[in-house]
This record gives C-alpha cells, structure tokens and sequence, in this order.
C-alpha cells in the first residue's frame, strides 16, 4: 500500500553544509540572504550583504582589498571608494564603529575578528528525506532489492504523485527565479523619470598623491564640478564652504548625505604621476546607498577639462534630470583651453580660500599668471577682482588702492563673457560698497542669481545688501536660501546674526553667534559681533571678554593685552579710550571704526569728523551707516540725516 517504513541511516551523498553564520547578536541566513538581528532582517544592500557574507566565510584571515573587490564586483571595474562604502555600511549595520567585528589593517586589507559559530544542514541526494532518514514502502525486504535486480520495483501512486509534485514545485521556483533576476537586471537602472534626484553634495576629492603641493588640483576639481553643476536651476548643490568642511575626514558619506538633506552623493580621489592625474569618482544614491555610477579617468593634465565635463554630464544623466539644450552647452562650458592658466587659476584660488591678507595677494599673483598665459579667461579675472575685494572690505588695503583694481577686473570678465554669474555678484558688491550705487548693486544681484540660482554668495551678498538698506524681511529670504545652499557656511551664519542684531533682535543675535562659535570657536567675525551685541545690551563685562578674543584671533595680542586691565581699571568708557589709542596714526580703511569707537563712548563731535573723513576716503563699512545700533546716538542730528542722504541711504 502507500504506507511507508522510515529507517534511520545516513544518506548516501550526505555533507554538512553551513545553513547560516552566528556571530554575537547577529545571524547570516545563507538561504534568505540576508542579516538578521532578534529576529528582524536588516536591510543591506546585495554588494554591502555579499562583503559581509565574504569576509564570514573567511574568518580570521586577512582578506586583502582587490581579493574582496574580486569576490564582489566579479565582472565590474569599481573604485576602492565603492569597497570602503560597502565597509561603511557593514559597520554602521552591525554599529562595529570600534571594530569589534571587522579589523581594518591598514594599507593591505580587512579581517573578519569576531567568533563566527557555523549553523549546519545536512544535504542530501534525491533517495533522502531531508532529514537523514530514506523511505521504504511496509512489508518490503531491504535485503530483496538486491535478490531481485531485474524486477523492476513498484512506486507506491502517492508516492509518485509527490515526486511529480516536487518536480514541478522545483521547475515553478526556477523559472521564477530567473525571471525576478532578469527583471532585476532589466529594471536596475530603470527609475522612473519623475524619480529624479534634484540635490547633491559634491565631497572633495581626496588627494591620494601624498604630496600636499597637489592639494590645489583636487580641491580646484572639486570646486569646477560644484561650479559646474550649480549652473543646473533645478538641481540643489551644496556649496563649496559646507561640503569642504569635511575635508579630511573619514565620514560615511551616506551619513553626510542626510546630514544634508541631499539625494546623491558624489565621493572620489585624485592621484598624479607626472603630469597626467587619474581621477576616481563614484555617485552614490542617499535613500537607498546604491552606488549610481562609478569611473576611472586617466588624463593628461591638458584634458582635465574634457573629464570635468564628462562627470558633469554623466551625474546630470544618472540623476535623471531632464536638461534643456542651453543647460547642455553650461554643463560643457570651457573658460580656457590652456592649461598652464588653468593650473595658475587653481592655485589662485586655493590662496583665495585662505582669506588672509598674505593668501590674498598671493591669490592676486596666481590669477595674474593665469591672465598673462591666456589674456580670455574672464574666471581668472573674477578671481583678481574677488582678492581686491576682500582686501578692501577686510581693511588690509586703502580703498583708493583696491576699489579701482577690483571694479576694472570684474568690468574686465564681463567684456569676455557677459553670462558669469560670479562677475556679476563681485561687480554688485563693489557697486554696493565702495560707489554706494544703489540700484545699479541691486540689478547686478539680481541678473547674477538668474544666472547661476545655486550661487549661494550671491544670494548671501544680495542678502547682506539688502539688510544695510533695511529691508529685513527681503533680507532674511535671501540669507536664507543661502545658507539652504550652503548650510555650514559660518560667514553666512553670522550675517543672519549681524541682521538679526540690526533689527535690535539682541537676545536672538547673540543665540546665532554663539551657534556659529559651537561650529568653529576661532571665528573670528562671530567673536566681533558677539561683542557689539553684548554692548549693545550694556553687558560690558561679557563684551571686553569677546573683544578680547576676537583681538587675540586677528593676531592683535597687544590690543588683547590692553583691554582687560583697561576695562578693570577705567571700566568701559576706559577700555575704548584705550583702544582709540591703541589704533595710532589711523589708516583709510579704519576711518569708520574709529568714528564708531567715539560714538559707542558717546563722543558725538570725534564721531561726526572720523565719519567724515570716511565719507571723503570711502573707507570700509561706511555702508552700514542706516543700520548699525552704535549710530543711534548720532540720529537725532542734523549732520547724521545729510551723511545718510549723500551715502544714498536716506
């Protein structure tokens, strides 16, 4: 009948084959494919699964990079960036962030360190059970199978209808199996085309050449590729200031990604030998952490523009945004064909970046090299006029001597080329705060955030000119959608502060700057105006303490050293006078400092003549004539009402 006798004994083609891994709190089911932790599954990606998964099966031994690279991406050329994220991403699964499971030994490979107890399953031929046990149907002689070789045996029906039911079972699950992969394959780099990702943050690529004189190529290419793809109106990219804050460090770059509230993440390394640099890059989606694309670029250094461009196109295509013919031609968009004025124009502003007085005039040299070797390359223009500015609004040169150089180089990149965004801003900061024109700032602005909507300084700038006229709520927009851009921006962050201070919000000023100074205790500025929001709120104390600092940060320790004993010994009428007599024979650019000095001690008339000698030299900050609390005692006159109105600020 179809009764059957089961008879323990091993089967005939029985192995133990591990049916998953156990280590710690986790277990590795090899039949699912997946990590599992009390009971729940946690999501890997496949390639971050199949890296875990590796280096189990090769415990306690020392896996080197290219073996894993080899194991995971078989038929795939991938960077070591896109092992390293799938390393990231293992360790944050199993929070191993003191490598507890995985050790990295550096510069050969990666070993799997924890206690790994296999959990077996027998396999087993067709005669088996799956449980180590063979059937034979009742009243059957084992022995009789042998006796009678020729006599064909006699399936039991049930017996058969089972097999025929595995059968089919097996061949339904292997049909589906490769459809689901074909479907896999078919459909990985299908996202639908409303499923476009429309922010990014481009990390700085890291020098891996181990010569720091190469940091100016990887930082310049970084910056090129920003610049490139802010030019896009319907793609958010992180500005420079933010994602170059993590510059140097070994961050999880998905960790960044919604740090940043971004959809993609682009990561990479630039190598030189010689003269031709091999640059890596990878794209990466934020949601999911799935690698979007990856390349290798072996170029001589004259065709670095030709790959600047190409990774430009390729992450506008794998983001899937949908680019007009005019966003094409930006995205392809060349300032010079040279590369030496390239090379010059990358040093430029690497020294730019510094924003000290000594990396500004090297700055200055570097962009005039770039200028000598192609006399066209209207962003080494841009460059010059940008280090003139900087001198002047920073005090470190007379406004006769930089205002007019910074005016003819920015006049001078827009004659090439009418269309840069960053000519524009430079060109409307000048109108702004040296010539005090007004509305022509305000149109130069405007046509520069058309240009490039991603620009986040000119959005800043248009902000801060906004403020010094008083129009705060237009301001504040401004200010916003920059920092938006450029979210740790600290120069950024404090101007919001310096407005909320003008609108004599103190109590919420001093909560900014003191957010900035948690960023970056050495900011300078937020140091400064922490100390005017304090006096303006008559806490004198707390305001010696941050002028002090903030002297001590700009490299016056003699100034530092004064105020203290000044303060304890005069208070703070004392302290000031000090600092009037620290200052000496007093430059231009310092003309309204001191007037605003004389005012904040409530010398009207010393005031009134160091605010005319600034109206007569255009010295810094004259701008800030409408707004600036320390002023109030000076309104009421008649001599402050005509300063406004000459300056335009009426």
């Amino acid at each position: 009948g179809g009764a059957r006798q089961v008879t323990k004994e091993p089967p005939k083609t029985a192995k133990e084959m591990p049916k998953s891994y156990s280590f710690g709190d986790f277990t590795i089911d090899l039949d699912r494919g997946c990590l599992v932790r009390a009971g729940e599954e946690v999501k890997l990606r496949p390639k971050v699964y199949e890296a875990l998964k590796y280096l189990i099966e090769n415990n306690n031994r020392l896996v080197s990079k290219e073996e894993l690279i080899k194991a995971i991406w078989p038929a795939s050329f991938v960077t070591d960036d896109s092992l390293v994220q799938c390393l990231v991403e293992v360790r944050r699964a199993l929070g191993d962030e003191a490598q507890r499971c995985i050790k990295t030994v550096p510069r050969r490979g990666y070993m799997f360190v924890a206690e790994v107890n296999p959990v077996s399953l027998p396999a087993f031929d067709e005669t088996g059970t799956g449980d180590g046990t063979t059937a034979t149907p009742v009243g059957a002689d084992v022995a009789g199978d042998f006796a009678h070789p020729q006599q064909p045996a006699v399936e039991p029906a049930a017996l058969i209808v089972r097999k025929t039911n595995y059968t089919a079972l097996a061949l339904g699950i292997t049909i589906l199996v490769f459809v689901n992969v074909g479907l896999y394959f078919f459909f990985r780099d299908k996202r639908p085309e409303d499923d476009a990702i429309h922010s990014i943050a481009v990390m700085p690529l890291v020098n891996a050449s181990g010569d720091p004189n190469l940091e100016y190529l990887s930082d310049g290419i970084t910056e090129n590729i920003i610049n490139s793809l802010s030019r896009l109106p319907r793609l958010k990219v992180m500005a420079r200031a933010t994602v170059f804050r993590y510059k140097g460090q070994e961050a999880d770059p998905i960790k960044v990604g919604h740090d940043l509230k971004v959809g993609a993440m682009l990561t990479g390394r630039v190598v030189q030998q010689g003269n031709n640099p091999t640059v890596n890059v990878d794209l990466m989606n934020v949601a999911d952490g799935t690698q979007l694309w990856g390349e290798k670029y072996d170029r001589k250094l004259s065709d670095i523009f030709a790959v600047q461009e190409e990774i430009a196109r390729q992450i506008s295509d794998k983001l899937r945004l949908k680019l007009t013919g005019e966003e094409q031609q930006q995205l392809s968009k060349r300032y010079t064909e040279n590369a030496e004025a390239y090379r010059a124009f990358l040093w430029g502003r690497f020294f730019w970046e510094r924003r000290t007085e000594d990396g500004m005039k090297k700055g200055i040299q570097h962009f005039q090299q770039a200028i000598d070797s192609d006399p066209s390359y209207a962003l080494a223009y841009v460059g010059l006029a940008d280090c003139y500015l900087i001198l002047y609004d920073y005090g470190f040169l007379s406004p006769q001597e930089s205002a007019p150089k910074a005016r003819a180089a920015a006049t001078k990149a827009l004659e090439i080329d009418d269309t840069l965004a960053e000519a524009h801003a430079s060109l409307a900061y000048f109108k702004f705060s040296y010539e005090w024109d007004w509305p022509g700032a305000e149109a130069e602005f405007r046509r520069a955030i058309e240009l490039s909507p991603n620009y986040a300084t000119a959005h800043h700038w248009y902000g801060y000119y906004l403020a010094v006229r008083g129009r705060f709520d237009e301001s504040l927009a401004e200010m916003r959608r920059g920092e938006e851009i450029d979210p740790l921006s600290l120069i950024i962050k404090t101007n919001i502060g310096r407005l909320l201070f003008w609108e004599r919000k103190y109590d919420l000023a001093i909560a900014q700057f003191k957010s900035v100074l948690e960023m970056d205790p050495n900011f300078a500025s937020a140091r400064e105006k922490l100390a005017e929001a304090y006096e303006a709120k008559q806490m004198y104390p707390e305001a010696i303490a941050e002028y002090q600092k903030w002297a001590a940060l700009v490299g016056d320790g003699e100034l530092a050293a004064q105020l203290g004993p000044a303060y304890a010994a005069s208070g703070y009428k004392g302290a000031i006078t000090k600092w009037i007599e620290h200052l000496g024979q007093t430059r231009e650019q310092d003309y309204t400092q001191r007037a605003m000095l004389h005012a904040a001690v409530g010398d009207k008339e010393q005031a009134f003549l160091w605010l005319g000698k600034a109206y007569e030299a255009r010295s810094t900050w004259l701008y800030q004539l409408r707004v600036a609390p320390v002023f109030d005692g000076l309104r009421s006159d008649a001599r402050f009402a005509d300063l406004q109105k000459r300056i335009g600020l009426e």
